[in-house]
């Protein structure tokens, strides 16, 4: 059903943006998340990006502050990029990014909102920018389900991307779907299998289909 659903929207995209071409993508990553105290946590993370060949690395590391139960959490991070941009070029990228996000929990749904500002600075000796730092805030709607006696969780999630600080106006500048499920081997380690869809509302950009794997150690 979950993935069911995901095809809908994917062909609901195509639909309506039927000039653009779509690209295929694989997406693979590491995280590491070691809980400090009760509401303390830190995490490191490894990201590797490939569309028709090496797209982009990211290694980030952040720290989250739980409240209410640990039902909102309160995050503050920073991203090294290495990034193929569109000039062809290798680029060094700097990200910082702060976000909140909310959970809650009906039987055997989870339902989760996060909202994030993000910068991030691009070399200007590696290509051309009209924006620099160029800032964005982005919206997440996430969804999972519990299945009873079983190790893995479905989910699907929604997230909007905007601009903050374009001058010649704001506006939506990507809308990223993404299913897949949750398999928990045991206590402390978790792998994420998903297939996610980015559209663009600018013509000008490729849409992008990914297969996606992640790998997650969450220390106690």
């Amino acid at each position: 059903m979950m993935l069911f659903m995901l095809m809908m929207m994917l062909i609901t995209s195509q639909v309506s943006a039927q000039e653009q071409s779509t690209d295929i993508g694989l997406i693979t990553s590491v995280e590491v998340e070691k809980s400090l105290s009760r509401h303390f946590d830190l995490s490191v993370e490894e990201e590797l990006r490939y569309v028709g060949g090496f797209d982009r690395s990211v290694t980030s590391i952040g720290s989250e502050y739980a409240l209410f139960g640990r039902k909102l959490k309160i995050g503050a991070y920073y991203a090294l990029m290495y990034v193929y941009n569109n000039d062809r070029l290798y680029e060094v990228r700097h990200r910082y990014y702060g976000q909140a996000a909310y959970k809650t929990t009906c039987q055997q749904f989870s339902l989760s909102w996060r909202s994030r500002i993000q910068g991030t600075y691009r070399d200007e000796a590696r290509g051309e920018y009209k924006i620099n730092p160029k800032n964005i805030l982005k919206n997440r709607l996430h969804i999972e389900y519990s299945i009873w006696g079983k190790p893995w969780k479905p989910f699907l999630s929604c997230e909007t991307s905007h601009e903050l600080n374009n001058p010649t106006g704001n506006s939506l500048t990507r809308i990223r779907y993404q299913g897949g499920v949750t398999w928990r081997l045991n206590r402390t380690d978790y792998l994420d299998f998903f297939l996610r869809y980015d559209d663009y509302p600018d013509a000008r950009e490729v849409h992008v289909l990914s297969i996606g794997a992640g790998y997650k150690l969450k220390y106690p």
